[in-house]
């Protein structure tokens, strides 16, 4: 028995069992049908390999214990709710059922027994491939870009970055087509709800729980709405309801809502769980920390960077440095602040709280009412370097001709400048 493959590359299958032996059985089994591959045991790293190899199937070993079905029955959902259409198969035997009951709960497409034939594993594998659906992979429409905001502390401004940045953006593309969301995980909670002056019904929490549901139809009705067309979700009234979600269902949710967002600015100003915004850096494209020009602020965002640091000793990916609320007269420098923080200097905003107050008071966001005001101008440089219309260069030449229009050439104080 074989499998038509010609003019087509092999299917590429995923195993995620600890027990080698296992893993060299499944292999055999399924030598005419593909290459079998080695997958992560934990939810975050299962699905991450997911998105990398784009597999035709995964195999997920629920072993003989209630221990090892239980965390298999964690893999298989998140693989599931990260990836609906992918098939996912149990791997287990039937002698003993709690596997099996445990595999059926868990949702999995099939149940492989591994004390039958080898044949009756490609069979099952046979049958899915010719199930497959001709339309594009969803590995392939998986192009949308996460941006990451990051505060040094609260205060920072993020929110009414994040809310200027992605009504810009949203603006921008839509002529082409393209849509852009706000995840407001920040705190204080809802900031951005306020700022753009819509409800969100659809908190994030509700949206990791209904990635099942995830296709055209529902995340155009169920996202809230802002006038320009923003996609918007935003923390839970009650932020205990974010312990019953993982870490890895809420990454998931952002991989998947690439394929409906061409770009997603996440909102992570104030957010205290650091392990969440770790798992968030390294879901995204881009992360960015902002911080105003003072010393407190400098302290708090170095510690921040320390405490983002994996615990091996390794760095998270550097993100870029967003100078906020600049003013020459405090004889703080952006340069100098990028210097010590030891991060490229991505754009440096002016002080315009009575501007943006107005705007608010009025319902409105400043990038709405006043184009030509100072902070929406020195948005523009964050929003072509997300759409892709700025080269590195350029980015470089517009941030040093925002730091020289603003006079950023004052150096910070000693105690900074102490290693």
């Amino acid at each position: 028995m074989t499998m038509n493959t010609a003019a087509m590359p092999p299917p590429r299958f995923l195993c995620a069992s600890p027990d080698a032996a296992r893993r060299d059985w499944l292999q055999r089994a399924l030598a005419n049908a593909g290459a079998m591959e080695t997958a992560p045991c934990d939810p975050a790293g299962l699905v991450a390999r997911i998105g990398e190899v784009a597999p035709a199937i995964v195999f997920v070993d629920f072993g003989a214990g209630d221990a090892s079905a239980a965390h298999a029955s964690a893999l298989a959902q998140t693989a599931r709710d990260a990836f609906p259409s992918l098939p996912i198969v149990a791997l287990g035997t039937l002698a003993t059922p709690a596997p099996a009951l445990a595999a059926l709960r868990a949702g999995v497409r099939d149940f492989a027994d591994m004390s039958g034939p080898p044949a009756d594993v490609f069979a099952i594998a046979q049958r899915l491939l010719d199930e497959r659906p001709p339309a594009r992979s969803e590995a392939a429409s998986r192009q949308g870009k996460v941006t990451v905001l990051l505060g040094a502390r609260v205060g920072m401004g993020v929110s009414t970055l994040a809310a200027n940045l992605a009504v810009s953006l949203h603006k921008r593309g839509a002529a082409a087509g393209r849509a852009t969301a706000l995840l407001d995980l920040g705190l204080p909670a809802a900031d951005s709800a306020l700022l753009l002056d819509t409800r969100s019904e659809l908190h994030f929490v509700e949206a990791v729980r209904n990635l099942r549901r995830f296709d055209d139809t529902f995340v155009n009705t169920a996202f809230a709405r802002h006038a320009s067309g923003l996609a918007l979700t935003t923390l839970p009234a009650d932020l205990a309801e974010m312990r019953s979600i993982s870490f890895a269902s809420a990454m998931s949710m952002l991989n998947r809502l690439r394929a409906y967002f061409d770009q997603q600015i996440v909102d992570l100003g104030g957010f205290s769980n650091l392990d969440f915004v770790a798992q968030a850096v390294q879901a995204a494209d881009e992360t960015w920390l902002v911080c105003d020009p003072n010393v407190a602020s400098a302290v708090s965002a170095i510690a921040l960077l320390d405490a983002l640091r994996t615990d091996d000793g390794t760095e998270a990916p550097k993100p870029g440095l967003v100078v906020n609320k600049f003013d020459a007269a405090l004889n703080f420098g952006a340069d100098q602040l990028a210097g010590r923080l030891n991060l490229p200097l991505i754009a440096v905003l002016p002080e315009r709280a009575q501007a943006l107050g107005r705007a608010v008071n009025q319902g409105r966001l400043l990038a709405e009412c006043a184009e030509r005001d100072p902070y929406v101008r020195a948005l523009a440089p964050l929003v072509a370097r997300l759409q892709g219309e700025l080269r590195e260069a350029d980015a470089a030449r517009d941030t040093k001709a925002s730091r020289t229009a603003l006079n950023v050439g004052h150096l910070l104080p000693n105690f900074l400048k102490r290693s």
